[in-house]
Protein backbone atom coordinates (compact mmCIF):
# COMPACT_ATOMS: atom_id res chain seq x y z
CA UNK A 1 0.00 0.00 0.00
CA UNK A 2 1.40 3.41 -0.89
CA UNK A 3 0.23 7.00 -0.54
CA UNK A 4 1.39 9.61 -3.03
CA UNK A 5 0.78 13.33 -2.62
CA UNK A 6 1.56 15.75 -5.46
CA UNK A 7 2.71 19.21 -4.37
CA UNK A 8 3.88 22.40 -6.02
CA UNK A 9 7.00 24.41 -5.20
CA UNK A 10 5.30 26.00 -2.18
CA UNK A 11 4.38 22.54 -0.80
CA UNK A 12 0.69 23.05 -1.49
CA UNK A 13 -1.22 20.08 -2.87
CA UNK A 14 -1.83 20.46 -6.61
CA UNK A 15 -4.01 18.38 -8.90
CA UNK A 16 -2.94 19.91 -12.24
CA UNK A 17 0.29 21.75 -12.89
CA UNK A 18 2.91 22.70 -15.45
CA UNK A 19 6.08 24.73 -15.23
CA UNK A 20 5.99 27.88 -17.33
CA UNK A 21 8.97 29.77 -18.70
CA UNK A 22 9.37 32.18 -15.77
CA UNK A 23 9.54 29.33 -13.28
CA UNK A 24 6.17 29.57 -11.52
CA UNK A 25 3.54 26.85 -11.43
CA UNK A 26 0.44 27.33 -13.54
CA UNK A 27 -2.71 25.23 -13.00
CA UNK A 28 -3.26 24.30 -16.63
CA UNK A 29 -1.39 21.08 -17.30
CA UNK A 30 -2.14 17.36 -17.19
CA UNK A 31 -3.46 15.83 -13.95
CA UNK A 32 -0.74 15.02 -11.47
CA UNK A 33 -2.46 11.98 -9.96
CA UNK A 34 -5.15 9.38 -10.36
CA UNK A 35 -7.68 11.00 -8.02
CA UNK A 36 -9.00 14.57 -8.15
CA UNK A 37 -7.63 15.47 -4.72
CA UNK A 38 -3.87 15.32 -5.31
CA UNK A 39 -3.59 12.43 -2.83
CA UNK A 40 -3.58 8.84 -4.12
CA UNK A 41 -3.70 5.67 -2.05
CA UNK A 42 -2.95 2.52 -4.02
CA UNK A 43 -2.62 -1.13 -3.00
CA UNK A 44 -0.70 -3.43 -5.31
CA UNK A 45 1.31 -6.64 -5.32
CA UNK A 46 4.74 -6.92 -6.90
CA UNK A 47 6.69 -9.92 -8.17
CA UNK A 48 10.15 -10.14 -9.67
CA UNK A 49 11.93 -13.01 -11.41
CA UNK A 50 15.65 -12.64 -12.14
CA UNK A 51 17.96 -15.04 -13.94
CA UNK A 52 21.54 -13.85 -13.64
CA UNK A 53 24.57 -15.94 -14.62
CA UNK A 54 26.99 -13.06 -15.05
CA UNK A 55 30.49 -13.34 -13.64
CA UNK A 56 33.66 -11.29 -13.49
CA UNK A 57 36.56 -12.20 -15.74
CA UNK A 58 39.62 -10.19 -14.74
CA UNK A 59 37.35 -7.41 -13.45
CA UNK A 60 34.95 -7.29 -16.43
CA UNK A 61 31.37 -8.62 -16.39
CA UNK A 62 30.43 -11.31 -18.92
CA UNK A 63 27.36 -13.54 -19.18
CA UNK A 64 23.64 -12.81 -19.36
CA UNK A 65 20.92 -11.34 -17.17
CA UNK A 66 17.14 -11.53 -17.58
CA UNK A 67 14.69 -9.66 -15.33
CA UNK A 68 10.88 -9.82 -15.36
CA UNK A 69 8.85 -7.60 -13.02
CA UNK A 70 5.09 -7.51 -12.50
CA UNK A 71 3.01 -4.96 -10.56
CA UNK A 72 -0.66 -5.85 -10.08
CA UNK A 73 -3.17 -3.30 -8.75
CA UNK A 74 -5.65 -4.83 -6.30
CA UNK A 75 -8.57 -2.44 -6.81
CA UNK A 76 -8.07 -0.98 -3.31
CA UNK A 77 -7.52 2.73 -2.78
CA UNK A 78 -8.31 5.99 -4.57
CA UNK A 79 -10.86 5.31 -7.33
CA UNK A 80 -10.30 1.56 -6.75
CA UNK A 81 -7.31 1.26 -9.12
CA UNK A 82 -7.03 -2.06 -10.91
CA UNK A 83 -4.05 -2.30 -13.25
CA UNK A 84 -1.26 -4.47 -14.54
CA UNK A 85 2.26 -3.18 -15.20
CA UNK A 86 4.93 -5.52 -16.53
CA UNK A 87 8.54 -5.18 -17.66
CA UNK A 88 11.11 -7.47 -19.24
CA UNK A 89 14.82 -6.67 -19.55
CA UNK A 90 17.33 -8.85 -21.41
CA UNK A 91 21.05 -8.05 -21.21
CA UNK A 92 23.96 -9.91 -22.76
CA UNK A 93 27.65 -9.33 -21.99
CA UNK A 94 29.47 -11.06 -24.84
CA UNK A 95 33.28 -11.45 -24.64
CA UNK A 96 34.91 -10.80 -28.00
CA UNK A 97 38.18 -12.50 -27.11
CA UNK A 98 39.20 -15.46 -24.99
CA UNK A 99 41.64 -14.45 -22.27
CA UNK A 100 43.50 -16.24 -19.53
CA UNK A 101 41.96 -15.66 -16.12
CA UNK A 102 44.07 -14.68 -13.17
CA UNK A 103 45.48 -11.83 -11.14
CA UNK A 104 47.09 -9.19 -13.32
CA UNK A 105 45.67 -10.64 -16.54
CA UNK A 106 43.92 -8.25 -18.98
CA UNK A 107 40.11 -8.40 -19.26
CA UNK A 108 38.47 -9.17 -22.62
CA UNK A 109 36.74 -6.61 -24.81
CA UNK A 110 32.98 -7.00 -24.36
CA UNK A 111 29.93 -6.29 -26.50
CA UNK A 112 26.85 -5.45 -24.42
CA UNK A 113 23.41 -5.92 -25.98
CA UNK A 114 20.36 -4.75 -24.03
CA UNK A 115 16.61 -4.72 -24.63
CA UNK A 116 13.82 -3.51 -22.37
CA UNK A 117 10.06 -3.76 -22.96
CA UNK A 118 7.37 -2.50 -20.63
CA UNK A 119 3.60 -2.33 -20.84
CA UNK A 120 0.64 -1.47 -18.65
CA UNK A 121 -3.15 -1.61 -18.75
CA UNK A 122 -5.79 -0.28 -16.40
CA UNK A 123 -5.97 2.60 -13.93
CA UNK A 124 -2.55 4.24 -13.72
CA UNK A 125 -1.60 7.83 -12.92
CA UNK A 126 0.94 9.68 -15.02
CA UNK A 127 3.67 9.24 -12.39
CA UNK A 128 3.41 5.45 -12.84
CA UNK A 129 3.89 5.67 -16.62
CA UNK A 130 7.24 4.70 -18.12
CA UNK A 131 9.61 7.65 -18.53
CA UNK A 132 11.53 7.74 -21.80
CA UNK A 133 14.98 9.29 -21.81
CA UNK A 134 17.67 9.55 -19.15
CA UNK A 135 20.89 7.87 -17.98
CA UNK A 136 19.18 4.48 -17.52
CA UNK A 137 16.83 4.77 -20.52
CA UNK A 138 18.26 6.61 -23.55
CA UNK A 139 21.49 8.43 -22.77
CA UNK A 140 21.97 11.94 -24.11
CA UNK A 141 18.54 13.04 -22.86
CA UNK A 142 17.32 14.22 -19.49
CA UNK A 143 15.05 12.02 -17.38
CA UNK A 144 11.69 11.79 -19.17
CA UNK A 145 12.75 14.25 -21.88
CA UNK A 146 11.35 12.04 -24.64
CA UNK A 147 7.98 11.47 -22.98
CA UNK A 148 5.82 9.42 -20.62
CA UNK A 149 4.17 6.30 -22.03
CA UNK A 150 2.21 3.16 -21.20
CA UNK A 151 4.28 0.95 -23.50
CA UNK A 152 8.01 1.29 -23.98
CA UNK A 153 10.76 -0.31 -26.03
CA UNK A 154 14.44 0.44 -25.45
CA UNK A 155 17.38 -1.05 -27.35
CA UNK A 156 21.06 -0.46 -26.66
CA UNK A 157 24.48 -1.70 -27.72
CA UNK A 158 27.79 -0.88 -26.03
CA UNK A 159 31.33 -1.89 -26.97
CA UNK A 160 33.74 -1.95 -24.02
CA UNK A 161 37.49 -1.88 -24.67
CA UNK A 162 39.88 -2.37 -21.74
CA UNK A 163 42.76 0.04 -21.29
CA UNK A 164 45.21 0.23 -18.42
CA UNK A 165 43.31 0.15 -15.10
CA UNK A 166 40.01 1.20 -16.72
CA UNK A 167 37.90 0.86 -19.87
CA UNK A 168 36.63 3.03 -22.69
CA UNK A 169 33.40 2.36 -24.51
CA UNK A 170 31.16 3.45 -27.36
CA UNK A 171 27.40 3.08 -27.39
CA UNK A 172 24.21 3.57 -29.40
CA UNK A 173 20.68 3.56 -27.96
CA UNK A 174 17.08 3.98 -29.08
CA UNK A 175 13.83 4.40 -27.17
CA UNK A 176 10.25 4.40 -28.46
CA UNK A 177 6.83 4.88 -26.85
CA UNK A 178 5.20 2.55 -29.41
CA UNK A 179 2.47 5.15 -29.92
CA UNK A 180 1.24 4.78 -26.33
CA UNK A 181 1.94 8.29 -24.99
CA UNK A 182 -1.56 9.41 -25.94
CA UNK A 183 -2.99 6.84 -23.53
CA UNK A 184 -1.33 8.41 -20.46
CA UNK A 185 -3.82 10.46 -18.46
CA UNK A 186 -3.69 14.03 -19.77
CA UNK A 187 -1.14 13.08 -22.48
CA UNK A 188 1.82 14.94 -20.93
CA UNK A 189 4.04 13.94 -23.87
CA UNK A 190 1.93 15.98 -26.28
CA UNK A 191 1.27 18.77 -23.78
CA UNK A 192 4.98 19.33 -23.19
CA UNK A 193 5.77 18.72 -26.89
CA UNK A 194 8.01 15.71 -26.36
CA UNK A 195 9.10 13.57 -29.29
CA UNK A 196 7.92 10.19 -28.01
CA UNK A 197 11.04 8.52 -29.39
CA UNK A 198 14.72 9.20 -29.79
CA UNK A 199 18.17 7.81 -30.45
CA UNK A 200 21.63 8.65 -29.21
CA UNK A 201 25.22 7.60 -29.63
CA UNK A 202 28.45 8.47 -27.91
CA UNK A 203 31.55 7.34 -26.08
CA UNK A 204 32.84 7.35 -22.55
CA UNK A 205 35.47 6.31 -20.07
CA UNK A 206 34.99 4.69 -16.69
CA UNK A 207 36.90 6.29 -13.81
CA UNK A 208 36.25 4.23 -10.71
CA UNK A 209 32.53 4.48 -9.96
CA UNK A 210 32.12 7.46 -12.29
CA UNK A 211 31.25 7.25 -15.99
CA UNK A 212 32.30 10.27 -18.05
CA UNK A 213 30.31 10.24 -21.29
CA UNK A 214 29.89 12.35 -24.38
CA UNK A 215 26.47 11.63 -25.89
CA UNK A 216 24.82 13.01 -29.02
CA UNK A 217 21.07 13.63 -28.92
CA UNK A 218 20.09 12.43 -32.40
CA UNK A 219 16.79 14.37 -32.38
CA UNK A 220 18.52 17.73 -32.01
CA UNK A 221 21.93 16.73 -33.37
CA UNK A 222 23.72 18.25 -30.39
CA UNK A 223 26.10 16.64 -27.92
CA UNK A 224 26.96 17.10 -24.26
CA UNK A 225 29.25 15.69 -21.57
CA UNK A 226 27.62 13.78 -18.71
CA UNK A 227 28.98 12.51 -15.39
CA UNK A 228 27.15 9.42 -14.14
CA UNK A 229 27.61 7.13 -11.15
CA UNK A 230 27.28 3.36 -11.23
CA UNK A 231 26.63 1.04 -14.13
CA UNK A 232 24.25 1.56 -17.05
CA UNK A 233 23.53 -2.17 -17.30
Amino acid sequence: MEEITTRDETSNICTHATRVSHGNMQVAGPPTGLSDTGIDRIAFAQANITRDNTKFVNGTVIGERNVFQLDQGLGIGSKFPFFNRHQLSLTRFIPLKQVEEGAGKPPPPVLVLHGHYGGCVGDLAGYDAFTLGGPYSVRGYNMGELGACRNILELAAELRIPVKNTQVYAFAEHGNDLGSSKDVKGNPTEFFRRAGQGSSYGAGVKLGLVRVEYAVDHNAGTGAVFFRFGERF
